[in-house]
């Protein structure tokens, strides 16, 4: 008789085990909570200003997104531009875009975030990103 309900009990358990799959939430991918909109100040050596960043998982998964940029006092021009990379390990984002129409230089920026907002670092590098920065400064960041 025992050996005739096992069948049945190897079948309880897989669909135990399938269900039990399709009912645990699945684990966020890093930086879904930052996805959104958020708004932030920067300040460098001669150069402040406000941004919006706008962070989206894309199609292939990975996130993207756009930061528009505006100078204070007229030193510097409004922009808005592509990430061409952004991450987070964690709290830990990284980003860098080339400013539009400069193929000559990358802006990259590195910081932590939380649920509220965030700040870090920004720096001016010529291309490759491997230069050293020819300019830098601080952000700061809060969510919309």
């Amino acid at each position: 008789m025992q050996i005739q309900n096992h069948p049945r009990l190897v079948w309880a358990l897989l669909a135990t085990l399938w269900l039990g799959a399709h009912t645990i939430p699945a684990a966020a991918a890093d930086g879904d909570q930052y996805l959104g909109k958020w708004s932030g100040t920067y300040q460098g050596d001669n150069t402040s200003g406000h941004f919006e960043l706008i962070l989206e998982r894309g199609s292939a998964g990975l996130i993207t997104g756009t930061i528009a940029v505006s100078g204070d006092g007229g030193g510097a021009a409004d922009y808005s531009a592509k990430l061409k990379s952004a991450s987070f390990a964690g709290d830990t984002f990284t980003a860098a875009y080339d400013p539009p129409g400069d193929d000559q230089t990358q802006i990259n920026m590195k910081g932590t975030f939380n649920p509220k907002g965030g700040d870090g670092e920004w720096s001016v590098s010529a291309k490759p990103s491997s230069s050293p920065p020819v300019a830098a400064g601080t952000w700061k960041i809060i969510k919309q």
